[in-house]
């Protein structure tokens, strides 16, 4: 559009100027895929408000890949990490991946990746999206890779002394692996030349940023990237680089169509309420989404206009499948996590354990490493968060084990 001023990305809830792309997609999906058939059936192509979501429990019954299209051949696969049910199989066309890789090279740009750089990415390869998507995002910013994938933190220390590395990807639960190594080893982490970290694939109290920036130094910055393996990766959320640590993502409305719902009905919550992340794909030729709930918990931001006009929610606040029922009370593991991170040594490892015990009410455990029979008064800095008691049982460090990727921390044996 030479000479045209580009369109400000939609809000929250907004199609925008997407209404004929969104009517299209839902019109194909209903006509070329089986479960968009049924579920979908007898709708409103214009009205996308009106149509019912879906989330993954909706797929489950559809087969691995449950949004393919009859007769369809996509270029490439990934698949969801299978940490809340059997693995999904994502399929993308060669237009899809050129797009993502567009999409990642206007985040690359944003978040300050360049030539220059030298990315360590320590995300998995395989089938999740992570490995493949970050180095695309290297690629397309014109940075050197090194292409770890999930490994030795203890390699990874050496050759953070060794080469001119200065951004890596990675998990939170691998920068607490890294942080534990670095503390153990007495490394002076001030000769690295680190400096970006792009981090996701879980959620991560405001807390452990906070910390990291103390384990890799004041030049660190934690430049969260939010996505998922069905949006094609760390896609639709970034924290502003100008305010990393702000507890803010900006939210990619261009690309996406994004809602926050009610987790229970298909009604958009009001400013100030939990909402569930939920997204269409109006671009997107192969498996789009059409009202699909990440099962992400946030809240609308609406405390400042961020200079790129994108719009921004709270750091995510769990996910629905993480909400822990105790004696009536909703608790989220990240308001525990943000608790421990205060009270324990960096990388210092925590588990949750709800029990329910004959003739007493659900008892919950935080297991957690520390050297002090109290944890550091651990009880009553998460009574604090959370409004539940809870018992506090201390382990020895380096006694729970460790995750290079996602870590399962909660155990529920009600």
């Amino acid at each position: 559009m030479s000479g045209a001023a580009a369109a400000a990305p939609a809000g929250i809830g907004e199609v925008g100027e997407r209404a004929d792309l969104v009517a299209a997609l839902v019109e194909r999906a209903v006509a070329t895929i089986p479960f968009y058939a049924a579920h979908l059936r007898g709708a409103r192509a214009d009205d996308l408000a009106a149509l019912p979501s879906c989330s993954k429990e909706d797929l489950r019954a559809w087969g691995h890949r449950p949004l393919a299209a009859t007769g369809d051949r996509p270029a490439r696969f990934c698949a969801t990490s299978g940490t809340t049910g059997a693995r999904m199989l994502v399929g993308f066309s060669s237009a899809d991946w050129e797009r993502l890789g567009a999409q990642l090279g206007r985040r690359a740009a944003v978040v300050g990746l360049g030539p220059g750089d030298l990315l360590a990415n320590t995300h998995g390869y395989g089938l999740w999206i992570g490995g493949p998507s970050l180095d695309l995002m290297a690629a397309r910013a014109g940075a050197a890779l090194l292409p770890l994938g999930p490994g030795s933190a203890d390699q990874l220390v050496t050759w953070m002394e060794q080469l001119p590395i200065t951004a890596m990807s990675a998990t939170p639960s691998f920068l607490r692996v890294l942080a534990e190594r670095v503390r153990a080893a007495g490394v002076d982490t001030s000769a690295w030349r680190l400096r970006l970290g792009l981090v996701g694939g879980e959620g991560a109290s405001i807390e452990l940023r906070r910390e990291c920036a103390r384990w890799f130094g004041d030049a660190f910055r934690w430049q969260e990237l939010y996505g998922a393996s069905e949006v094609g990766g760390p896609t639709l959320g970034w924290s502003p680089p100008h305010d990393p640590l702000a507890g803010r993502l900006l939210v990619d409305t261009e690309e996406f169509v994004v809602e926050l719902l009610h987790p229970g009905r298909d009604e958009p919550v009001v400013d100030g309420e939990v909402g569930e992340i939920t997204v269409t794909t109006p671009h997107r030729e192969v498996d789009p989404l059409v009202r699909y709930r990440t099962r992400d918990l946030t809240v609308r931001d609406t405390s400042a206009a961020d200079p790129s006009g994108f719009p921004a929610v709270r750091a995510l606040l769990g996910r629905v499948d993480d909400a822990i029922k105790v004696r009536g009370a909703l608790v989220y593991p990240a308001a525990i996590e943000a608790a421990v991170v205060g009270a324990c040594a960096p990388g210092a490892e925590w588990r949750i354990v709800v029990e329910r015990e004959p003739g007493r009410h659900d008892v919950l455990t935080v297991v957690v490493e520390h050297d002090e029979p109290d944890a550091g008064g651990l009880a009553e800095r998460v009574h604090d968060r959370i409004g539940v008691r809870t018992e506090v049982q201390v382990v020895a460090p380096g006694s729970l084990p460790r995750s290079d990727g996602k870590s399962a921390r909660v155990t529920d044996l009600r």
